[in-house]
């Protein structure tokens, strides 16, 4: 490993695990774990998304207190391995990424040390006898405690050969050695410096706090103790650059931070009093154990760290907790005495908490976003049970459970030769619990806790991050906030067992959308008002408080509602009526001010990257009596500086003061508010009308009322359609009235479970395509599969003598969300399982044949275990595509919808469009290689090479056999235009590709361009679902790249083989296959060209979706047998 190269601070973003040799694998079958078993287990390590190792003693050792008694400090215990297996099991952890932290246990030796031997049998004063701590009485250092009260009765132990007392602050076995002989200061240095030399990255400094003993203190953190440790740590530094010290120093924490000098001794220290304190907490269901230690907590200079745990291969610690706090403990956690020793719980994490799923879950999501370095000790990962009736803390130190086999799969020695029997009771016993079921279960704890170490390694802010706590009335809840470079977190934690709801103050936070981190859901966005969040019992929260910026591979986040506040308050003459306001001077307010800011904050407005210039309000037309509110709608005209002119409409309403109320009666709409106003009497606001219930009620009674209303240029007219009658008779219109808050580039409103009326926000002349296809497929060629067009709004400017369709009403259908949250749903499930069925990827892969024959093959069993039912859908999709297709293609009296023949000057006017296009993101990917990420420089390459082939294929179109059939089609065709409503499809949003001119997107097109944007949909929905599933296991994306390849294919022959099915007999494609799917391949080179140029400029992240999928289009045989 290069250290110099190494971040200084490493040690701050690492998730440590500590193992002992022995337990974690048996390699010679002895019964003992050893080096190159642990070896052979680094892998498991590496998937756990741990990245240090804390190794505990693996000297040579009488074994008295497993290991911390010493004989020999530069040797290894045979039982182990040897030197040349330690340093191979480096090599490989370093290979890995994996830092190995071992233990110096410099307080003292075994009393089989050949140190102990030749001091005892030096003379009094030698410098040998001076190694250790002699005296010729036992009564000296009386104030300083007795640790091991259990087992010692003195801290003096009498030595028949040396005749004097030795001193030990723990077994009598153990002697202390002397830091006040020089010659001992130098000895433990070289030892340090012998480890360090094999390669190890830091050393867990044992018992540091009783290094020096002086008559009349204590004996614990003496100042001559900080002068050794700085001693030390001199030469750690100058010597080996970026390794570490890490301080057990089982003390108070305005002690322990001592031990971090002025950052010139430890680099980190365990936090021993707050681990008993989280236990405390969730069996009081209080935060305030856990608040109150932190609040004691002092800062500690920035490059030092605290190391936190939940449990160790020691007794649950309970020295730093009150006489009372210690009963409680007792009680709680240790109710059979055996559980108990010296001044702790000898227990494991999971039987401490009842196993718990969900406790054990809640306290690790506080060790892992708590400051500090978390460590796991081994076992606890699976939820590892104990053995009490073992003597001393051996019960929570028993052999690692791999499997159900033979000892647990740590050994195939026989039992009898084990150094200690695994857990055999049928809850926790090996066969119940261990590593190899877990990994077959995608719910395991096993799964779950490499989730949040890899998504807690993602996010610095939890190592380094400043604490900030909060002290919401539930004291149930502990909550907190990580803060680090503009990253803030905040942590939510249930310690009850029943459901809470919880407010908190974050008025700094008003109008940011918190993302909850597991799974990048987007949560209800922060007010000025407390924020109010309910959790389940023993659950939590991480929420990421970052501005409504969501990731792009998670859903929709909701409309935000922020403030948004005007920068005065506008004086106007009266405020009686929207006709007064737009007639007074205000409406030239209303045009140069208002209006250009309030656009910008709008979803609806598409052009925010364009300099408006000028905006004016063409035309209004009062609304009032329609809707029983002051109310009505603006005809927006739009200048941009690079002289293009839209035209937008915007609904208002006014909200006035009462006359006759003693407080303002102004209600609260934040998110609406286009602008504060005030006469001499009262104040009132102008506002979004479409954020009142009332108002949108009344559109849709105007609609039904076919009626006409006069503006002062134009007019507004309503019409509803035959379907109205049908749907109207299915029930009573169920409440509530909703806007849709996810919109885009128009607004929706729901009106119970019979209507939805879908706002045309961008005004163009002529009959929208959504509004014309929709009728076509109600009325003259029925669709089932289309939402009823029930109704429809228009706007007419007579002067222009043209027609704009402002609205679409049609029938609501139940649905479970768009096609595509359900795909991406279902293909992180898929990854979900083949992380636990790896086995079944070559099962998996398709076979090595065009897309032209895969489309006939039965999908393997194995496709229907992993992808379940969704193999099933895709194919209803296709057919429901086919049915759509065969409905737009039907003759037809009227001319925008008779099928006609695609003639080959055609062909070749399109195959030229498309080459135009391509050449274009050629030129721009030459551009982009410069730039480029190194693992997609390749690809780009590659795909450079291949422009002659490219040029080439889109030329081919004009030479299909068959003759093709242009109809009108969808036009924007992907999963996000379809609805799944109970394990069916509808289709809908016909209005074509909202960036193209509407001229382009009512002309009639191959129903090929429609298949080939689902199927690209496809590739897109199989890497946002796979980006969804390693976002918190980042290292593992190229590994599951081969099973989103495979995802793929079998969705996408499996969506065409719908399609074909369906198709039989139709004219409207090819009949022969090959002509088909040659036909197909140039609008799905052209449709991933045109995602290349998209994610070029907005998305370059994903950028390699499209690059790697044309380049395998282009491989020989993929779409058709022949070659090309």
């Amino acid at each position: 490993m290069n250290y110099s190269e190494l971040e200084p601070l490493w040690y701050k973003d690492a998730v440590i695990y500590q193992l002992h040799v022995k337990s974690f694998f048996d390699s010679n079958d002895d019964g003992y774990g050893d080096f190159p078993g642990l070896m052979q287990k680094l892998d498991y390590l590496q998937e756990l998304g741990v990245d240090t190792i804390w190794l505990l003693p693996f000297y040579p050792s009488p074994l008295r207190d497993d290991g911390y008694d010493i004989a020999d400090y530069e040797g290894i215990n045979p039982v182990y391995g040897d030197r040349k297996d330690f340093r191979n099991f480096v090599r490989e952890a370093h290979n890995r990424g994996l830092k190995v932290i071992t233990e110096l246990v410099i307080n003292h030796t075994s009393d089989q040390h050949p140190w102990f031997d030749a001091s005892r049998k030096a003379p009094p004063g030698s410098s040998k006898r001076d190694f250790y701590v002699w005296s010729d009485t036992d009564t000296k250092y009386q104030d300083a405690r007795i640790i091991f009260l259990d087992s010692e009765k003195s801290n003096w132990t009498w030595d028949p050969i040396a005749k004097q007392y030795y001193w030990h602050r723990f077994f009598h076995h153990q002697p202390d050695l002397n830091f006040d002989n020089p010659n001992v200061r130098r000895a433990i240095i070289k030892i340090m410096k012998f480890w360090l030399d094999l390669g190890v990255d830091g050393m867990r400094l044992d018992a540091i706090p009783y290094l020096i003993e002086r008559e009349g203190t204590n004996c614990e953190n003496l100042p001559d103790t900080h002068a050794i440790l700085k001693e030390m740590r001199k030469v750690l530094d100058e010597e080996y650059p970026n390794r570490i010290f890490l301080a057990e120093a089982n003390q108070w924490p305005t002690e322990v931070i001592q031990y971090f000098g002025n950052s010139d001794e430890c680099h980190m220290a365990f936090h021993f009093p707050v681990m008993p304190r989280i236990y405390l907490a969730v069996h009081q269901e209080d935060r305030h154990p856990i608040t109150e230690i932190l609040r004691q907590t002092p800062d500690i200079p920035y490059d030092c760290q605290w190391a936190m745990f939940l449990r160790n291969h020691d007794e649950l610690t309970l020295e730093m907790v009150t006489d009372d706090e210690r009963d409680y403990m007792y009680n709680a956690y240790a109710h059979d005495p055996m559980m108990r020793i010296n001044l702790g719980i000898r227990r494991r994490l999971a039987p401490l908490l009842d196993y718990s799923r969900d406790k054990i879950k809640l306290l690790n999501s506080i060790l892992f976003s708590m400051p500090g370095t978390p460590i796991v000790y081994y076992g606890d990962e699976i939820g590892m049970g104990e053995n009490i009736f073992l003597g001393d803390r051996h019960g929570v130190r028993t052999p690692m459970q791999w499997n159900g086999d033979r000892n647990a799969g740590f050994s195939k020695a026989l039992f009898a030769k084990l150094y200690s029997a695994p857990i055999m009771d049928p809850v926790t016993g090996y066969q119940a619990i261990n590593v190899e079921a877990q990994n077959l279960d995608p719910s395991s704890l096993l799964n779950w806790m490499r989730s949040v170490i890899k998504l807690r390694k993602q996010h610095k802010v939890f190592g380094r991050g400043t604490l900030e706590i909060l002290y919401p009335e539930n004291r149930k809840i502990l909550a907190y906030k990580r803060s680090f470079e503009g990253e803030t977190v905040l942590v939510v934690a249930n310690l009850s067992r029943y459901p809470q709801s919880v407010s908190l103050d974050l008025p700094d936070y008003a109008g940011v959308t918190p993302i909850e981190m597991f799974g990048l859901v987007p949560f209800h966005p922060i007010t000025e008002e407390k924020y109010t969040l309910t959790l389940a019992g023993h659950s939590f929260y991480w929420l990421q408080l970052a501005t409504n910026k969501v990731s792009p591979f998670a859903e929709t986040a909701p409309l935000a509602l922020k403030s948004v506040e005007s920068q005065s308050i506008y004086v106007v003459d009266t405020v009686s009526s929207i006709n007064t306001l737009l007639t007074s001077p205000f409406k030239k307010i209303l045009e140069n001010r208002i209006i250009p800011q309030f656009i910008r904050g709008q979803r609806w407005f598409g052009k925010k990257s364009k300099n408006v210039t000028s905006t004016k309000v063409n035309d209004w037309i009062d609304l009032s009596a329609s809707t029983g509110l002051q109310s009505g709608m603006l005809v927006l005209e739009i200048h941009y500086s690079d002289g293009e002119m839209d035209l937008y409409n915007m609904f208002v309403a006014l909200e006035i003061e009462s006359q006759d109320s003693d407080a303002q009666a102004l209600p609260s709409k934040a998110p609406a508010i286009i602008a504060e106003l005030t006469d001499k009497d009262r104040k009132a606001i102008l506002y979004d009308a479409l954020d009142n219930e009332k108002f949108n009620a009344g559109i849709l009674s105007y609609i039904t009322e076919d009626k006409r209303i006069r503006g002062q240029v134009g007019f507004v007219e309503s019409f509803k359609l035959p379907a109205f009658e049908v749907i109207s008779a299915k029930g009573e219109l169920a409440s509530p009235v909703k806007r849709v808050e996810s919109e885009q580039s128009n607004s929706s409103i729901i009106y119970g479970n019979r209507f939805i009326l879908k706002l045309f926000r961008h005004l163009e002349p002529g009959l929208n395509p959504d509004y014309e296809i929709s009728r076509y497929l109600t009325e003259t060629s029925p669709f089932s599969q289309v939402p009823a067009a029930a109704g429809v709004l228009g706007y007419t400017n007579p002067r222009l003598a043209t027609l704009y369709t402002l609205g679409l009403l049609q029938e609501y259908v139940q649905n479970q969300g768009d096609a595509w949250s359900y795909t991406v749903a279902e293909f992180r499930r898929y990854y979900e399982r083949c992380s636990t069925k790896a086995t079944l990827l070559s099962k998996m892969t398709p076979p090595a044949v065009p897309l032209s024959e895969l489309v006939n093959i039965e999908p393997p069993e194995e496709v229907f275990e992993l992808l379940g039912v969704y193999i099933k859908d895709a194919a209803k999709l296709g057919a429901r595509t086919a049915e759509m297709h065969i409905a737009l293609g039907k003759p037809s009296d009227l001319t925008a919808f008779q099928p006609e023949p695609i003639s080959r000057n055609e062909l070749i006017d399109i195959s030229s469009t498309m080459r135009y296009d391509v050449v274009k993101v050629f030129k721009l990917l030459e551009q982009k290689v410069r730039t480029a990420e190194p693992d997609l420089v390749n690809s780009i390459k590659s795909l450079l090479l291949y422009r002659p082939k490219v040029v080439d294929l889109l030329d081919r179109l004009a030479t299909i056999n068959e003759e093709l059939t242009k109809i009108r089609c969808h036009g924007d065709y992907h999963l996000g235009q379809v609805l799944y409503s109970g394990g069916d499809f509808f289709i809908l949003d016909f209005e074509g590709e909202p960036s193209k001119p509407l001229e382009l997107r009512i002309a009639k097109q191959t129903p090929l361009k429609d298949v080939a944007g689902m199927v690209r949909s496809f590739s897109y929905a199989s890497y946002a679902s796979l980006f969804l599933f390693t976002h918190n296991r980042a290292e593992d994306l190229e590994a599951f790249l081969p099973w989103a390849k495979a995802c793929e294919a079998w969705s996408s022959a499996s969506f065409l083989k719908g399609y074909l099915q369906a198709m039989e007999g139709s004219s409207l494609v090819p009949s022969d296959r090959s002509d088909f799917f040659r036909a197909l391949l140039p609008f799905m080179i052209d449709k991933a060209f045109y995602e290349i140029f998209y994610e070029v400029n907005n998305r370059p992240d994903w950028l390699r979706v499209p690059v790697s999928s044309v380049l395998e289009y282009l491989k020989a045989g993929a779409f058709y047998s022949e070659e090309y």
